[in-house]
Formats: structure tokens, sequence, C-alpha cells
């Protein structure tokens, strides 16, 4: 049986992420309304993460943290999505990693340092410069974020004043144990790998909406086009 891209991103959503209970990226009103507070020294206005998001990025980073110190080599790190919900599909918004290691040698990455307290890096989702919550705040806020977050804001919100979000915007995170099966049959990828599998995998399907930058083509709406993936049910692996 020759499975589609479509039929891989369905088998690895029923694997691992709970639509029924989606978890709140945002800390939000019952209008979508984002909360905002304040942070650092200066007290900057970030948007605030959902407590539940946070809850279980923390639980989830310190597994990946008691992995390291124990030295049992069960967890390469996170993985993880910001989606919303399309009827019952999940559609990827932002695929990533936060890898156990840092840059060279075998310390704990300091993204995951202290990840039970740490405000500002969390698992690359601090709201620090140079983390998404901080980046994406400083978009929203002071318009000198990254370039990137500036998609972001303009995908996510319908207005930022007040700050009220399109629809609601969800996120899942897993610890990606060793030897775990990928959205490919009887792969088991390491950690970076399954980075880039799952956004060619997103990509693919949903051009118009995936925000990555990385691991996509510089010009998506040309490739796409190019690719003919308008009817993307037809799309199959034998393709590439």
């Amino acid at each position: 049986m020759t499975h589609t891209k479509r039929t891989l991103w369905e088998r690895w959503v029923d694997r691992f992420v709970d639509t029924a209970d989606p978890i709140p990226l945002f800390e939000t009103t019952d209008d979508r309304t984002v909360q905002a507070i304040e942070y650092g020294r200066s007290n900057r206005p970030v948007l605030e993460r959902g407590h539940r998001m946070e809850r279980v990025l923390r639980e989830a980073g310190g597994s990946v943290v008691a992995d390291h110190e124990r030295q049992t080599g069960r967890y390469e790190g996170l993985v993880y999505m910001m989606y919303t919900l399309d009827g019952d599909v999940v559609v990827p918004r932002y695929l990533g990693k936060c890898g156990k290691f840092g840059a060279s040698g075998t310390a704990l990455n300091s993204n995951l340092k202290s990840v039970e307290t740490n405000d500002g890096k969390l698992a690359r989702w601090g709201y620090g410069r140079y983390y998404h919550f901080g980046d994406l705040s400083a978009a929203v806020f002071t318009d000198d974020g990254p370039g990137k977050y500036d998609r972001w804001v303009s995908e996510l919100f319908e207005s930022t004043d007040p700050l009220r979000l399109r629809e609601p915007v969800y996120f899942w995170v897993e610890p990606w144990e060793v030897g775990t099966e990928g959205p490919y049959p009887d792969t088991r990828p390491y950690l970076e790998e399954l980075e880039y599998q799952l956004i060619g995998i997103a990509f693919e399907l949903f051009p118009e909406r995936l925000l990555n930058t990385e691991g996509v083509p510089t010009n998506p709406e040309a490739y796409a086009k190019m690719r003919g993936w308008t009817d993307r049910e037809d799309t199959r692996l034998s393709d590439f």
C-alpha cells in the first residue's frame, strides 16, 4: 500500500496529539484576547504563556533533564508543535525541537537548565529575547522582533489592539525517546531528523499555513504551486 503524506500526518497525530483536550498556547479570555504580563528588569510587556502549556512544557523538559542527570540515555530532547484545529484536523503552524545536549559536547542544553523555574529560556519558549515568546512579544508590542515573527503576528492575530487571536492556538510537546518510530513506517529517526521529517510532511500538506522558515523552500508559495500541491490528497511518497 502506498501511503500518502496525509495518511502519515493523520497517523502521527493519532499516536501523539490529544485533540480532544488540546492545550492552549496563550493565556486568553473567552473572546480569544491574549493576556499580557510584564517581564524582566525593564518590565517590558510580553504575551502570557498558557498556564497549562507552561506546566506541561516544564514537566516534559524535566523528564529530559532527569534523564541527562542519571545518564540513562532514554530521551534525545523535546519535539513540539504550535497548531490550530480545522474541525478535527490538526493544522501545524510551527514545528521544532529542543535537544538534550548543547551545540557541542555532552553538557545539558542551556535552554533546559532550571527548566522548572526559568522563564527566560524555557526550552525555546521563554520570555527572553531570541526565544519564541520574547521575540513574538517584541513583534507585537514594539515592532522590533526578528522578521519571521511578523508573519506569526499576521497569521495568528486578527488584531493587536486588542490582542485577539483569529482562532484558538494550541501547543503539543513530547520527550522524544530513543528508538521511537517516526512518521515514516519502520523508521526511528534521531531528534533533528524527526524535526525535518515532520516539517517536510507539514509543508506539503499546509504550505500556506506552516510558519517554519527552516526546512522549507525559500519561496514556499511558488514551490507548492510547482509541485501541484493544490490537490494534496493525491500527493504520494513516491513523489520524493
